[in-house]
């Protein structure tokens, strides 16, 4: 991977990114269905990996938040 071209954001930034991950998904995708899983499960697994990471990165981000308030809350 080459990673963004700027450390901030740019046009295009997002499409990149694109770019970047998608060699590493299809090498994923292709080794799946070397070892016998479908094109199209192995998509919708991907799919549903990447919602639940985000649900539980979103979690993570929310507890930190509520751990702040209350270390920030008058005792």
């Amino acid at each position: 991977m080459k990673g963004p071209r700027h450390p901030e954001e740019y046009d295009d930034r997002f499409i990149d990114c694109e770019a970047d991950l998608e060699a590493e998904i299809l090498a994923v995708l292709d080794r799946a269905d070397a070892v016998g899983w479908g094109r199209a499960e192995a998509i919708a697994a991907i799919k549903s990996l990447c919602e639940n990471i985000q649900l539980g990165d979103e979690a993570n981000g929310e507890m930190w938040e509520g751990i702040v308030r209350d270390l920030a809350r008058p005792h």
